[in-house]
């Protein structure tokens, strides 16, 4: 028998991993996970949620292995119709995918993401805007712009596939290190047959294979990612709203095959409200904890300080960009290897500060630009922490998105002028006035496409399947929103629109200008605020 290690959670208790687990969990490249927060910059307005990737990885790993002790069964085993006949080989891998599947996080995790997917696909539309200039370019030979084109190898990447995903993905397939712990196990000794098990592992983590029963554990409407960050968010947040039942609901999963043999993975019909809970929950947690107005304004302001360093690197502050982490993942140097390990949270502060430096120097010289004050004014209230009030208290509103398809759109343009037209007003830098909407769905539903449509793609993961027998026709399922037993189908395709205006004023103006500037503000989306939440 195997030697086991354990490691304490504070959320389930000890947790116990294998030597060859234990040996991949204390790589440096999965150590890393240590030094990016979960929840990005939420720890700013939720001082307890300190937990890290590291933690998280753990608790995924340790729920996918409760999920296949209850759905494994042995071949022939009697009412083994909703079990599933896991192989070593697809145990191994899918545990080690659940392990896996974060280390390409980037700093500031979700913040962090969006500004790399961001500034890497503007320099794409500027290469091809270049390119458009030039006489001899084809037009047809084009590739959209996207973050996705920096990676050549296009069958790690699907419709729903995510940055992270990807560039963990990229790690598994090329790291020497995790390469050197997977030559352990018996049966991967040669080059050849490990790296099959690396490709598989790497095709779990970015959701390929979306009926595979391995793959639905890690991508799927109860998958194992989403049940630990729901239960350890809200535990380390302090709120009760993601604190779910979690053996209840594993003790109520089934696989289900209907007649084109496509696999679900299912909820017995017992286990119904339970899983109302679970997605009630993660909808109260996003909306009152995710999209919290201050914390959101921690966001926007990472967010732009963040872009603006990957934009301007120079040798007095750097922080590096897509395209680069890309280059030291598929480097085989080690001096590349260490820029990943230390591309963290705190990487990310300690360049902050010098950017501080820099740009505070610019000011008091007076050489510097709007957009420079801007983002010295944005670092300055990150490091105060006095996270300023938005304009208005927090306007929200239920719309239905099925009649209101284009509703965020048009609302976000109209927000853009008000801003734009405010901003030309009171002569002030645009990018201050922050009129920031959010859409938090509540239920959405949507069939599933199948592979016959030609447009698989992974489900909706809020649509949960229920189980159920129908009479004279045996068992059937059907998403928990058609269920009338639950008041999910009322809250199908309904999203909360969330609506705040921000203001990052100049740490040079005094406060009666500052008040003052925040009241014409004010009163300029005073009639939009009126009309769309008042109403």
């Amino acid at each position: 028998m195997a030697k086991k290690q354990r490691i304490y959670d504070a959320v389930y208790g000890y947790i116990d991993l294998d030597d060859i687990e234990f040996e991949l969990v204390t790589l440096p490249i999965f150590q890393r996970q240590h030094r990016i927060k979960q929840l990005g910059p939420l720890h700013t307005v939720f001082p307890s949620a300190q937990h890290s990737r590291f933690s998280h990885a753990i608790g995924v790993f340790h729920i996918v292995k409760k999920m296949i002790e209850h759905l494994e069964c042995e071949p022939g085993e009697p009412n083994s119709e909703h079990k599933y006949e896991f192989r070593d080989k697809e145990k191994e891998l899918l545990k080690f995918a659940a392990l896996l599947h974060d280390i390409g996080h980037v700093p500031l995790s979700h913040v962090g993401e969006e500004v790399l997917k961001g500034t890497a696909e503007d320099k794409s539309k500027a290469k091809l805007a270049s390119q458009v200039k030039d006489s001899t370019f084809d037009p047809f030979a084009r590739a959209e712009p996207s973050w996705w084109n920096l990676f050549p190898e296009k069958q790690y990447h699907g419709g729903n596939t995510k940055l992270h995903e990807r560039l963990s993905a990229e790690i598994v397939l090329r790291s020497k290190e995790i390469d050197g712990v997977l030559s352990k196990i018996k049966g991967w000794k040669t080059k050849k047959r490990r790296q099959r098990a690396k490709e598989k592992i790497a095709q779990i983590i970015v959701g390929q294979n979306y009926m595979d029963v391995p793959t639905l554990l890690l991508h799927s409407e109860l998958d194992a990612d989403r049940l630990d960050y729901l239960l350890r968010d809200s535990f380390f947040t302090g709120v009760g709203y993601g604190r779910i039942d979690l053996d209840y609901i594993i003790s109520r999963l089934a696989i289900f095959r209907g007649e084109d043999e496509v696999a679900d993975l299912c909820v017995e019909h017992k286990g119904l409200h339970t899983v109302e809970h679970y997605i009630l929950g993660r909808f109260f947690l996003q909306t009152q904890v995710i999209f919290n107005r201050k914390v959101r304004f921690m966001d926007l302001l990472f967010r732009d300080v963040m872009r603006y360093m990957v934009k301007h690197q120079n040798e007095l502050w750097y922080l590096m960009g897509l395209e680069e982490m890309r280059d030291c993942i598929f480097s085989k140097r080690p001096e590349d290897l260490h820029k990943i390990y230390a591309y963290t949270d705190a990487q990310v502060f300690s360049e902050m500060r010098k950017l501080h430096e820099d740009l505070d120097k610019k000011e008091k010289e007076n050489r510097a630009t709007d957009e420079e004050s801007y983002i010295n004014d944005c670092v300055k209230t990150i490091m105060d922490g006095r996270i300023p009030e938005p304009v208005f208290p927090t306007c929200q509103k239920l719309i239905d998105l099925k009649k209101e398809k284009d509703y965020r759109k048009q609302a976000e343009k109209q927000v853009n002028e008000i801003a734009k037209k405010v901003s030309d007003e009171l002569g002030i830098y645009q990018e201050r006035i922050k009129a920031n909407l959010v859409e938090q769905e509540v239920m959405k539903y949507k069939e599933r496409m199948g592979a016959e449509d030609g447009k698989a793609e992974e489900g909706n993961r809020e649509a949960v399947r229920i189980m159920y027998k129908k009479p004279g026709e045996g068992d059937k399922i059907k998403p928990a929103a058609k269920s009338n037993a639950t008041i999910l189908g009322d809250l199908s395709d309904k999203a909360l629109l969330i609506f705040n205006v921000y203001y990052v004023p100049s740490k040079r103006e005094d406060k009666k200008k500052v008040d003052a500037s925040r009241m014409a503000i004010e009163a300029a989306f005073e009639g939009f605020v009126i009309k769309e939440f008042k109403s």
